[in-house]
């Protein structure tokens, strides 16, 4: 892997790149707000994981979409069993967390126990997020995320094969 940056792209195709960005995104905050979904921010922490870790590649979705929701399930697990029994009703799950640890080391259920699964954990455990956050709604901002911009780059995948097999 080098860590050499990619080189810098010409003023006007940086341009028109950023302008399909702001688009896409647009796109997105427009149908999150359209279905009523204000925690936009685990959808975006989705695309920003899938571009910048996974650069983007297709058979990485999966596990990034189960990983997350998997994540998001045990933090939302850590705090009803806080609320619910102090630490006496957290202790369960901070087992679960450390076998979830044990696991990833391992190498164990890969689809659910992965990176994306502890990056979702991690942030979806802050106290902050935690207080008034309506996990349910996270949920579904990172099921659109995923087909929102999962289907997006589909397509434009589709149109370029296609465009590539008409020239060829």
């Amino acid at each position: 892997m080098s860590d050499k940056p990619a080189p810098a792209m010409a003023s006007g195709q940086a341009a028109v790149v950023t302008g399909g960005v702001v688009l896409l995104i647009a796109g997105f905050i427009a149908f999150g707000l359209l279905l009523g979904l204000t925690p936009l921010y685990a959808g975006f922490l989705l695309l920003w994981y899938w571009g910048s870790v996974d650069m983007v590649e297709g058979k990485a979705l999966a596990p990034l979409l189960v990983g997350a929701c998997g994540g998001t399930a045990t933090a939302w697990l850590l705090q009803y069993g806080a609320v619910q029994g102090g630490l006496a009703g957290a202790a369960p799950v901070l087992g679960l967390i450390v076998a979830a640890i044990y696991c990833q080391l391992r190498g164990w259920l890969p689809l659910l126990i992965n990176r994306p699964y502890m990056l979702y954990l991690t942030v979806m455990a802050a106290p902050l997020l935690q207080a008034g956050e309506s996990f349910a709604h996270v949920m579904a901002a990172i099921a659109l995320a995923t087909l929102y911009f999962g289907g997006i780059v589909t397509a434009g995948r589709m149109v370029m094969a296609r465009r590539s097999a008409v020239s060829a």
